[in-house]
């Protein structure tokens, strides 16, 4: 066979295509773009919002690094900086914290930054001046600044009170630099020259966990990058290992949460690869349905250029190359308008959610070139994957069935015998019998809309604010100390304080809770327990539990002093607990935790109801308990602050003040919960407030109301994001039914002109065809009913319940109420299509070869 070189020959056929199908390119060319679009700002508002969130959580951490080795030598530096598997190694040096009396809310530590980078991984870098140079010169936060009450001015005098290991020094510093502090992090940072580290925290000789006591001064903390963030954790061990031999001579190590991806449960991951499979599904759908209505409305052209010898794989190449340029068109201005779209979202977000940090979220460049590489390639992959079988279906078909084809299929056999009297319905119903395939297209199309936006209802409408408020707040106030000292001495509501409060008007209830510390014994199953644990996880800690198992004790056991009625509002495994016997003294709630036991595991549970323990207080005092329930502390109420392996135990009031009733600061208070009577928060917290804001005062104020409208922040956002997706999905699918419609009409524009030629009234028509666009709706409702429902009931249900405040809800209310406004679509737009084309004559509409 001679190889005939027409390549020139059948790109000009696919341009005269295009020439001759203009309405056809619009519709295929906005399908392309209704799905980059889609693929753009998903990604784009995705990225964006990953990427904010991540930057905030590096702000509490206080660090954009991956990892860090804590409180090591100079030795320790050069070994990690000279391993080839870390990146952008930074370290500094520890020298103090602030105590200085003006420094009330915030905890203020020092340290020498060992370069700008060390500095700018920390937010710490000034933006005005510079990091010191010289032993007087300091940069400080504005934060640090305006708790000292001193104008943020290069120059002005700093005179500073520092804690150095316990030892007092008063310098006034020189301010060198300074930058806007952020409230989301755990410490303010101020940063001293080297010169000062040098002369005031003395670089030591022995290993941190050699020392004698908790030594920090002058000790180095060393952070650094990997080069991708997959497994941080397993790559931190092995890099420990590889320079240390093994970890029990390591030192200590830290992982930056933000980069930790141990806490993408299954549920999360499942549900996040549910949704991308819908999103590109629905894509499919979009391009697929267009694509094989323009090969039908294509496929007499077909037939005719395999009349002449054009190849199966000719005309497969003809489709190919529309495609290419559909796609090359259809991309860009879908990929513009996509982000066009995320930005005025993510924008309207920042704004109505009045978030801070909004630049963290904004669009850059970086996240815009990924979202478009991702929208590009997804879209064409798409456009690619649905011309698999239009183009098959045109490169197979003969030149007699192309001749005869009219969008659907003709069974030739036996005739079928009707008699049932022929409607509109019942053609209606044969057409799309006859084309089942379209149907199923265009239906699965509607129904992942409807699905998509049932399943984000139920999402929002499962937000429980009650849940949330309750994870960080009981009762309608609390007052509590501001914990930015490390003393340890949390116990300092006075006596006199808890009266004012007591005899605060508007109040309902007052609920003290006292604090103190103790140790818990360890003795028959709980002992045996805790040692399976220690040998479970000693490669993992850092050892220092084993001393207190062996001595068969939790040392440091949080141990609360509480009423009766605070039972109440904790989650006991115990319903029938008698409080009354509880308040009668002898009787305690006990919990236990590793720190390092898997979150799903009861390990750690070493008391269970009918066990006995012996609580020793510092002083010596000892009684025993029997375990009348098992529950940790509400976290609100808690020290929040958790050791490796810990332990609580609450006993009543009574039972506290005889055991600690006369040691210092025995009968101070650690917080008070507080309930008001309706209408009476505002008029309380004003009162409150006097005594909280008060100079000197070293206690906090928090509200129900605060945390109330910090929630309502967050769903703003969420309903937002949500409903912003919903409204592109919906927006998208109804697009691609109503182009599926008009342009399944208008390629059967010489059938219908055929039926009306034999007698069919354009009335009767018309019936027909918003009978079809209602069959279509009808199906919708169906299969969005029960694919929601399903959905719901499993993969929203899991992705969802990851969420802590979250409270699962049934719901298929939004497909309920979505299933009219489709009726009406379903109605309106083949009467309409059907009456554009009916400007044409009968005659012309049966001698038409394209759309």
């Amino acid at each position: 066979m001679i190889k005939v070189s027409n390549r020139k020959i059948i790109r000009h056929i696919a341009l005269q295509e295009l020439k001759n199908s203009k309405k056809m390119n619009a519709v295929v060319v906005m399908s392309i773009i209704l799905t980059c679009l889609m693929f753009t700002s998903l990604t784009s508002i995705g990225g964006s919002l990953m990427n904010g969130i991540r930057e905030e959580t590096m702000r509490q951490v206080g660090g954009d690094k991956m990892a860090g080795v804590k409180c090591v030598l100079p030795e320790d530096y050069e070994k990690i900086l000279s391993d080839n598997a870390v990146r952008n190694v930074v370290y500094r040096i520890a020298v103090g914290r602030a105590d200085d009396e003006n420094i009330k809310d915030i905890m203020v530590e020092l340290n020498c930054a060992g370069s700008d980078e060390a500095a700018k991984s920390t937010y710490c870098m000034p933006t005005t001046g510079t990091l010191p140079s010289s032993i007087s010169q300091i940069a400080a936060s504005t934060l640090v600044l305006d708790e000292m009450g001193i104008t943020p001015e290069i120059g002005t005098k700093v005179p500073l009170t520092i804690d150095i290991d316990g030892k007092k020094l008063s310098y006034e510093f020189e301010l060198c630099g300074y930058w806007e502090g952020d409230r989301v992090a755990v410490a303010q940072e101020c940063w001293v020259s080297r010169d000062f580290a040098d002369k005031y925290a003395k670089t030591p000789t022995v290993n941190f966990k050699d020392t004698e006591g908790i030594k920090y001064a002058g000790y180095w903390m060393v952070d650094f990058d990997y080069a991708n963030s997959w497994d941080i954790e397993g790559k931190t061990v092995e890099l420990l290992t590889r320079l240390y031999g093994d970890l029990a001579t390591a030192p200590n190590v830290g992982i930056n949460w933000a980069y930790n991806t141990n806490s993408i449960s299954t549920g999360m991951i499942e549900g996040a690869a549910a949704l991308l499979a819908v999103i590109f599904i629905a894509g499919y759908l979009i391009i697929y349905n267009i694509f094989y209505i323009n090969i039908s409305a294509n496929i007499r052209n077909y037939g005719l250029l395999k009349t002449i010898g054009t190849t199966s794989r000719q005309i497969r190449r003809i489709v190919l190359i529309k495609a290419l340029i559909y796609s090359s068109v259809g991309i860009p201005i879908g990929i513009f308008t996509g982000l066009f779209i995320g930005r005025m979202m993510l924008g309207s977000i920042m704004n109505l959610c009045d978030i801070r940090s909004s630049a963290a979220y904004s669009v850059g460049a970086d996240i815009m070139l990924i979202a478009c590489i991702i929208a590009a390639v997804f879209t064409l992959i798409t456009v690619l994957v649905s011309c698999i079988k239009p183009c098959r279906i045109a490169g197979s078909v003969s030149p007699i069935e192309a001749l005869r084809y009219n969008d659907t299929q003709i069974n030739i056999g036996k005739e079928e015998k009707r008699s049932s009297k022929v409607t509109a319905f019942s053609i209606a119903s044969g057409n799309m019998r006859r084309n089942k395939r379209k149907v199923i297209v265009v239906v699965l199309s509607l129904t992942l809309s409807a699905v998509i936006l049932n399943s984000l209802f139920t999402v929002i409408g499962g937000l429980d604010m009650d849940k949330y408020v309750g994870s960080l707040i009981m009762g309608d106030f609390i007052v509590k100390p501001k914990q930015n000292s490390s003393s340890g001495d949390y116990s300092i509501i006075t006596p006199e304080q808890l009266d004012y409060i007591s005899e605060t008007d508007g109040i309902e209830n007052v609920y003290p809770i006292y604090f103190g510390w103790g140790n818990m014994s360890l003795e028959g199953t709980a002992l045996v327990k805790a040692k399976k644990l220690y040998e479970k996880y000693n490669d993992a800690d850092e050892h220092h539990s084993l001393d207190s198992i062996l001595n068969k004790q939790i040392e440091y056991a949080d141990v609360y002093g509480i009423s009766p009625d605070i039972l109440e509002y904790m989650q006991l495994d115990n319903d029938s607990l008698d409080t009354d016997e509880f308040a009668e003294g002898g009787y305690a709630v006990v919990f236990s935790n590793y720190i390092n036991n898997d979150d799903n595991s009861t390990e750690d549970i070493l008391y269970s109801e009918g066990d006995t323990v012996e609580l020793s207080c510092i002083d010596g005092k000892k009684k025993t308990y029997k375990v009348m329930a098992v529950s940790e502390m509400p976290y609100p109420l808690s020290t929040q602050i958790y050791s490796l392996l810990a332990g609580q135990i609450i006993i009543p009031e009574s039972d506290y003040f005889e055991l600690y009733g006369n040691t210092e600061n025995g009968k101070n208070v650690f917080k008070v919960m507080i309930t008001v009577k309706d209408g009476m928060e505002e008029k309380v917290q004003k009162e409150l407030s006097a005594l909280t804001d008060a100079d000197g005062s070293q206690l906090l104020l928090t509200s129900k109301q605060t945390y109330a409208e910090e929630y309502s922040d967050f769903l703003k956002m969420f309903k937002l994001v949500g409903g912003m997706l919903s409204a592109i999905l919906t927006l998208i699918g109804i697009l691609n039914f109503i182009n599926s419609i008009t342009t399944g009409i208008l390629a059967r524009k010489r059938e219908l002109a055929m039926m009306e030629a034999v007698g069919m009234t354009s009335k009767q028509l018309k019936s027909m065809l918003v009978w079809e666009g209602s069959l279509y709706t009808i199906f919708t409702a169906v299969t969005s009913l029960v694919i929601g429902a399903v959905l719901s009931l499993t993969a929203v249900r899991a992705a969802a319940e990851v969420m802590y405040f979250f409270a699962y809800k049934f719901t298929i209310m939004p497909i309920v109420i979505i299933i009219p406004i489709l009726l009406v679509f379903s109605a309106l737009i083949p009467y309409a299509a059907y009456t554009v084309i009916c400007k044409e004559s009968v005659v012309d509409r049966m001698k038409a070869n394209d759309i």
